[in-house]
C-alpha cells in the first residue's frame, strides 16, 4: 500500500508553530484543557521526547500527520518553534496516517474509533478487510464498531454523557428504536448498573418488546370488574357500608373491597306515605 511506503524519509526540523494547522481528518471530538495542561507540565519538565508529524502544503504552510495533543499543549507554552517530521505525503496517505494514528490511541472513545474507520475507509479507498490489516485488529471488531454508527445522534452523544461502555452500545442495537434505547441508556446510568447487569436488564427489555402482555386481557378485566361491583352493590343494598378501591400496578390490578367487622347499616329511607303517619 502506498501508505506504508516511506522511501522518502521525513526530516526532522524546527518548524514555525504559527505555521502548522490541525488536520481535517482529525477524529478526536474533545480536547480536555486538563489533560492538555497535564501534557503541557510533562513537556515543559521533560522537553518533547517525540516530535510530531506534519506534510508540507503546496501552498506554503504544514498539515498536521499525528501529534495534536503535543502541538496544542506546546502552544499553550507559548513556543514559538516545535520539532516536527516532515512527510512528503499525498493527501489520501496523510489522511491515512492520521486517521491510523488517532485510531491506536488508548483514550479515544470507541463512537470516535467507529467514525474514524469509517472515514478511513471511505477517503483512502479501503475494504474494511484491508482498514482491518492497517490497523491490526480483526475484521470483525472492526465491523461491529461500524455497526455503532446505525446508533441515532441523539443516543451516541447520551453514550458520550453516561459513560456507556461499548458492549452495552453493541447491545443497544437490538432495541428497536431511539426512545427505547435512550430510555435504556438513562435506566443503566441512573442504577449504576455494571456491564452484567446492564446486559440482564438489556435483554428483559427486549423480550417485553417481542412478548407484550395480551391486550385482550384488559377487557376481561372490565367485565370482571363490573360483576364485581354489581356484587358490591348487591351487599349494599342490605345496608352494609362497603367501601372500594381499585388501582393499576406495573405487573397488576388490584381491587380491594373493604367492609368493616362492626358493620354500619345504612339508614333506610323512610318509606314517602310515612311522612303522613
Amino acid at each position: 500500500m502506498a501508505l506504508l511506503n516511506r522511501e522518502k524519509q521525513a526530516i526532522v526540523q524546527q518548524l514555525p508553530i504559527g505555521e502548522i494547522s490541525p488536520s481535517p481528518h482529525q477524529t478526536r471530538r474533545d480536547f480536555h484543557e486538563e489533560e492538555l495542561a497535564a501534557l503541557a507540565q510533562s513537556i515543559d519538565r521533560s522537553g518533547l521526547l517525540n516530535p510530531i508529524s506534519v506534510r508540507a502544503l503546496p501552498q506554503g504552510g504544514y498539515c498536521l500527520i499525528a501529534g495534536e495533543r503535543r502541538w496544542r499543549a506546546c502552544q499553550m507554552l507559548g513556543w514559538q518553534r516545535i520539532p516536527a517530521l516532515v512527510w512528503q505525503k499525498e493527501e489520501p496517505d496523510a489522511a491515512a496516517l492520521t486517521l491510523a494514528e488517532n485510531l491506536h490511541r488508548s483514550d479515544l472513545h470507541y463512537m470516535e474509533e467507529a467514525e474514524g474507520i469509517l472515514q478511513l475507509i471511505a477517503q483512502c479507498g479501503l475494504t474494511q478487510n484491508e482498514a482491518a490489516a492497517l490497523l491490526a485488529i480483526s475484521p470483525s471488531a472492526l465491523c461491529n464498531k461500524l455497526r455503532l454508527l446505525r446508533l441515532s445522534p441523539a443516543v451516541q452523544q447520551a453514550l458520550f454523557q453516561y459513560h456507556i461502555p461499548e458492549r452495552l452500545a453493541r447491545a443497544l442495537l437490538r432495541l428497536p428504536d431511539e426512545d427505547l434505547q435512550l430510555r435504556a441508556i438513562r435506566h443503566i446510568a441512573e442504577s449504576e448498573l455494571n456491564v452484567r447487569q446492564g446486559e440482564e436488564y438489556l435483554q428483559q427489555l427486549l423480550h417485553r418488546q417481542q412478548h407484550p402482555p395480551y391486550r385482550g386481557l384488559l377487557r376481561d378485566y372490565r367485565i370482571l370488574f363490573t360483576t364485581v361491583d354489581r356484587a358490591v352493590e348487591e351487599i349494599r343494598r342490605f345496608g352494609v357500608v362497603v367501601t372500594t378501591r381499585r388501582k393499576e400496578e406495573e405487573d397488576c390490578i388490584s381491587y380491594t373491597i373493604r367492609i368493616p367487622k362492626a358493620a354500619k347499616k345504612q339508614p333506610e329511607e323512610k318509606d314517602q306515605l310515612s311522612l303522613y303517619a
